[in-house]
C-alpha cells in the first residue's frame, strides 16, 4: 500500500462540509432537541460510519457503511451479515466511499439494489489513496432465497462503465492534472465520471415517480480549473442524472437527449451543481429538490425542473463567483440560470455552513404545519429546519431541531422522519405522538434570503389543509348500512401498483360483496383484488387513528372532505401481517387525525390478495376508546 496516511477518521469526513474555518460543529449531550409532541427513537445502533440508507417495501432497512459495507435492518434486528460486502472496490479517503443506496420501488418482486461510490481501480489500488479516481453506479441482485444476501457476482455497472483506471488523470495526487475522464483530445468520456477530489463525489440514488433512477453527482474536484465541467452537458460531473435503472441508458424524455441514449448529455436532467450530497423527487410533480453544499459563503436548497442550471462555478447562492469557466453567456442573460428556491449564508455562531438536503413530509400525522414541508439539515450546526412553500411562491424558513449530530441523510414516511447519523452511529426516527404538542409557529422569521423560481412551483398541497366544515348528515337507512366491496377475480400477484394497473381493474366490472364492517371475508380464495370506498362518518369531534392489517397488501386513503381527489394514502401495509395485527410495521398506523363529527370523508381500501392465506381489517382509535374494526354503521356508500 502507498505508506501516506489512510486516514479512517471522521474529521476527514468533515473536510469537504466543514467550510468557515471558525464554524465548528458544537453538539451538547443527551438527545435530539425536539419540538413538543415529537419524540426520537433509536432504530439501529452500532454501525460503522453509516452514510446512507434506503427503506424497503417489505419493511426492511438497507444501510451503506463508508467502507463498502451494505448492512441489513430486518424484523427488529441488525443483522451480523452483510448483504454485501464491496470494500475491496471501495475508495473511502477522507470523505469518498459509498456513498448512496437505493433499493427498487417493485421490490422484492424486482429484487434490486442500487449502489454509489467511489471506485478504486485493481491497477492503481496500491498507489496514492488521496489520488484521483473514478466513481461508479451498480446494481446488485437479491437471492431469492435469503433477500437480505446479494447474489455473488450480480453486480452491474449502469453508470460508470468507463470509470476505469484507463481514464484516471492522476492517481498519485489528488486535484492535481491531467484531469481525469478525457480522451487524447481532451473530450469528455462517455460514461465515466471524475473523481480528483477528496469530496464531491457520485453522493445519492433514488427513485423517481416516473421509475426512472436518479443520480446526484458532485463536480469531483476543489480544484477551480476543472470545475468549469460542471456546466458542460458532455461531462457528467456536476449534474443530476436521470437513467433507466434496467440498462443505465439515458431516457428520450431526458432534457438534452440527442438520440444516442447512452451518451453523457442524453442523461443529464440538470446541470451547474457543486456538491448535491443529498436529493429527492417530489412524487406530486417530479421536481427534483436538491441539498447543494456550497463554497465560500452560501448554502442552497434549489427545485429543479427538466433541464436546470443552476450555474456553479459561475454563481454561488444569489451571487457572482470567481471562475475560470466562461460566465459571460450567463452574466449576459444570453443563457439562463435559475436561483436558489432558498439561501443561507454561513455563520460561525450558531454554526451554519453544510446544507443536507432531506425530503418532503407528505403524510398527515404531523401537525398541519408540516404537512407538504421540506425538511433540511445544515451538518455544521447539527440543526434540522423547514422549508413552508408560500402562496406567492415564495418560501419561509422554520427551525425544526437541534442537537441532531452528524445527520448525512433524512427520509420522511407517513408517520415519521428518520435520520441517519454519522457521528453517532445510528439511525433514528422522528415521531409525533401529540401528547401536549404545539406546533412549531408559522411566523418564524427566515434567517437568509429566499429566491422563488418558477421551479418551486406553487402553495400549499389540497392534503395539508383542515377538513371544510359540512353540516352534518345521517349516516343513512337502514338499508344503507351496508359496505360494499368491488372484487376483481383472476389477478395475479400482490403487488398494489401492479394491480390497479391491470386491464381487469381498468375495464371488467367488479363482483360486489355487501360487508357489514371493514373486514373482508377471510378463505375468499387466490389472486383477487378488492376496493371498498364510501364516506366516513366520524361520530363526534375529534383525534382519530386509523389501522389496517392485511395479507398480502392493503392500503387505506382518507381525504380531507368529501372529495376523492383530496385522498391520501395514511396507513398501509408493506408486507403482509396476520389477522387484526396492526403492530408488525409502523407504517400500519396513521397516527392521531382531527376529524369532525357529522362530516363526511370519503375514504378508500385497496387491498391485493396473491396466493396463501388471506385477510384484510381495517380499524379506528375513537377519541376516548379503543382499537376497533369500523362498522358500517359509520360509513355511507359512495356514489359515482
Amino acid at each position: 500500500m502507498y505508506p501516506g496516511a489512510r486516514v479512517a477518521s471522521l474529521a476527514l469526513l468533515l473536510i469537504s462540509i466543514l467550510l468557515p474555518p471558525a464554524a465548528q460543529p458544537v453538539w451538547a449531550q443527551g438527545g435530539f432537541n425536539l419540538p413538543d409532541g415529537f419524540i426520537q427513537e433509536e432504530v439501529v445502533a452500532g454501525l460503522k460510519l453509516p452514510t446512507s440508507f434506503a427503506l424497503a417495501p417489505d419493511g426492511r432497512i438497507f444501510i451503506t457503511e463508508k467502507a463498502g459495507r451494505v448492512r441489513v435492518f430486518h424484523r427488529g434486528e441488525l443483522l451480523s451479515e452483510p448483504f454485501i460486502d464491496i470494500t475491496g472496490e471501495v475508495n473511502d479517503y477522507a470523505s469518498r466511499g459509498l456513498m448512496g443506496i437505493a433499493v427498487d420501488p417493485a421490490w422484492p418482486r424486482r429484487p434490486y439494489v442500487y449502489l454509489a461510490f467511489v471506485y478504486d481501480p485493481p491497477e492503481i489500488k496500491d498507489r496514492n489513496p488521496s489520488g484521483a479516481r473514478v466513481s461508479r453506479v451498480i446494481r446488485l441482485t437479491a437471492d431469492s432465497k435469503d433477500l437480505n444476501k446479494a447474489l455473488p457476482d450480480s453486480g452491474v455497472v449502469l453508470v460508470g462503465k468507463n470509470s476505469i483506471a484507463r481514464y484516471v488523470g492522476n492517481p498519485d495526487q489528488g486535484d492535481a492534472e491531467p484531469f481525469s475522464c478525457l480522451d487524447e483530445n481532451k473530450q469528455h468520456v462517455r460514461d465515466c465520471i471524475a473523481t480528483e477530489g477528496d469530496a464531491h463525489t457520485v453522493n445519492m440514488v433514488t427513485f423517481g415517480p416516473d421509475g426512472a433512477l436518479y443520480v446526484a453527482v458532485g463536480d469531483g474536484i476543489v480544484n477551480s480549473k476543472g470545475n468549469p465541467r460542471a456546466l458542460d452537458i458532455n461531462s457528467l460531473n456536476g449534474k443530476i442524472l436521470r437513467v433507466d435503472p434496467d440498462t443505465g441508458k439515458g431516457l428520450r424524455s431526458n432534457p438534452f437527449f440527442d438520440g444516442d441514449p447512452d451518451s453523457n448529455r442524453s442523461k443529464v436532467f440538470a446541470l451547474g451543481l457543486r456538491n448535491p450530497f443529498r436529493i429527492t423527487v417530489d412524487p406530486r410533480n417530479g421536481r427534483v429538490i436538491i441539498g447543494e453544499v456550497g463554497n465560500q459563503k452560501w448554502e442552497e436548497i434549489n427545485i429543479a425542473e427538466p433541464g436546470a442550471n443552476f450555474g456553479w462555478p459561475c454563481y454561488e447562492g444569489p451571487e457572482e463567483a470567481a471562475s475560470y469557466a466562461d460566465c459571460r453567456p450567463y452574466r449576459s442573460g444570453e443563457l439562463t440560470v435559475v436561483a436558489p428556491t432558498f439561501a443561507y449564508t454561513h455563520t460561525a455562531q450558531p454554526a451554519r455552513g453544510a446544507a443536507i438536503g432531506g425530503d418532503l413530509y407528505l403524510g398527515r400525522t404531523f401537525p398541519a404545519i408540516y404537512r407538504g414541508a421540506y425538511f433540511y439539515h445544515d451538518y455544521n450546526g447539527g440543526v434540522t429546519n423547514f422549508l413552508t412553500f408560500n402562496a406567492d411562491g415564495s418560501v419561509t424558513d422554520h427551525e425544526f431541531a437541534t442537537n441532531m449530530p452528524g445527520i448525512v441523510q433524512m427520509t420522511a414516511t407517513n408517520d415519521s422522519l428518520y435520520a441517519l447519523s454519522i457521528v453517532l452511529g445510528g439511525l433514528y426516527r422522528i415521531r409525533y405522538t401529540g401528547a401536549s404538542a404545539r406546533p412549531v409557529a408559522t411566523t418564524a422569521t427566515p434567517r437568509a434570503t429566499m429566491r422563488a423560481t418558477p421551479a418551486q412551483g406553487g402553495g400549499a398541497d389540497a392534503a395539508t389543509a383542515a377538513p371544510t366544515p359540512q353540516p352534518a348528515r345521517s349516516s343513512g337507512t337502514a338499508a344503507d348500512k351496508r359496505i360494499r366491496a368491488e372484487v376483481w377475480k383472476d389477478v395475479s400477484g400482490s403487488d398494489i401498483d401492479a394491480f390497479l394497473k391491470t386491464p381487469q381493474f381498468r375495464n371488467q366490472p367488479p363482483t360486489i360483496v355487501e360487508l357489514d364492517r371493514l373486514a373482508f371475508p377471510r378463505g375468499s380464495g387466490v389472486n383477487y383484488g378488492v376496493r371498498i370506498r364510501g364516506y366516513l362518518v366520524p361520530p363526534a369531534t375529534g383525534d382519530y387513528r386509523f389501522f389496517i392489517s392485511a395479507d398480502d397488501r392493503g392500503a387505506l386513503s382518507l381525504s380531507k372532505d368529501a372529495n376523492p381527489a383530496n385522498k391520501v394514502v395514511i396507513a398501509y401495509t408493506p408486507d403482509w401481517t396476520n389477522a387484526e395485527v396492526y403492530d408488525k410495521f409502523p407504517e400500519q398506523a396513521s397516527g392521531p387525525i382531527t376529524l369532525k363529527g357529522g362530516q363526511r370523508y370519503y375514504f378508500e381500501v385497496i387491498y391485493k390478495q396473491g396466493d396463501g392465506k388471506d385477510n384484510l381489517f381495517v380499524a379506528w382509535e375513537r377519541p376516548g376508546g379503543g382499537i376497533e374494526v369500523i362498522t358500517a354503521d359509520y360509513v355511507e356508500p359512495f356514489h359515482e
